[in-house]
């Protein structure tokens, strides 16, 4: 993933980048199942795939974290 499709990433709200995860985990499937068939040869690709998850992910939590400090100080 790019760095401007990071910060791009970085606008979105959790349920919009737990769909973008959802996507990404469904293209990392089929990239799997290409290379099992040997339909593929380039592996690399699903190496990005799992990192972009993972970027994903990150993000996720850090909102879910900012949320709930958002919550608990209003209290």
């Amino acid at each position: 993933m790019k760095k401007q499709d990071f910060d791009e990433l970085k606008e979105l709200s959790i349920q919009e980048l737990e769909q973008k995860r959802m996507e990404v985990a469904k293209r990392l499937f089929d990239q799997r199942v290409q290379v099992r068939l040997g339909q593929m040869k380039n592996v690399r690709i699903l190496r990005n795939l799992r990192k972009d998850i993972a970027q994903l992910n990150t993000l996720i939590q850090q909102k879910r974290m900012k949320n709930q400090r958002g919550t608990n100080g209003a209290k």
